[in-house]
């Protein structure tokens, strides 16, 4: 019985294998640690996060369940984050869609280096953008002043 069950575990973890996600939360982490405007308070941050095993256990809870969960449903969990303000789908690495809860206006936010982004509406109009820290400032060209938390 206990080789059956030996034999169907391992089976499991064979067909799982495939199944290495995007590691939302192992990337959330990463965000959280380097969104300081100080580069000690990063660096401090990061040390917290691998002496504190806070990686190891976002890659643990990622790999098993938040991985397993878009390979199955081709959607990870974390993709859209919901805030008071908005809905943030991030669409790779330097862009990001964020879409208002209250008005259902859609922009884009692309960062182009470390602190330079740019942002454009859904008709293709840029926009003044300011992003400190989780915050983002967008004027638009009436001078109308929205934010949202990234």
């Amino acid at each position: 019985m206990k080789k059956m069950i030996y034999g169907a575990v391992a089976a499991l973890t064979l067909l799982a294998t495939g199944c290495t996600g995007s590691f939302q939360l192992v990337q959330a982490v990463h965000r959280w640690h380097t969104d300081f405007e100080n580069q000690w308070t990063d660096e401090v941050c990061f040390l917290v996060a691998c002496i504190i095993p806070i990686y190891a256990a976002a890659f643990t809870v990622d790999a098993i369940f938040f991985n397993s969960v878009e390979f199955w449903i081709d959607k990870n969990p974390l993709s859209n984050i919901q805030t008071a303000d908005a809905t943030i789908t991030r669409l790779d690495a330097n862009t990001i869609l964020v879409k208002s809860n209250a008005t259902g206006e859609t922009y884009t936010l692309t960062r182009q280096s470390a602190d330079a982004y740019t942002l454009t509406d859904a008709q293709g109009n840029t926009l003044a953008c300011t992003v400190q820290g989780s915050l983002l400032t967008m004027t638009d060209a009436q001078g109308n002043t929205r934010t949202a938390l990234l």
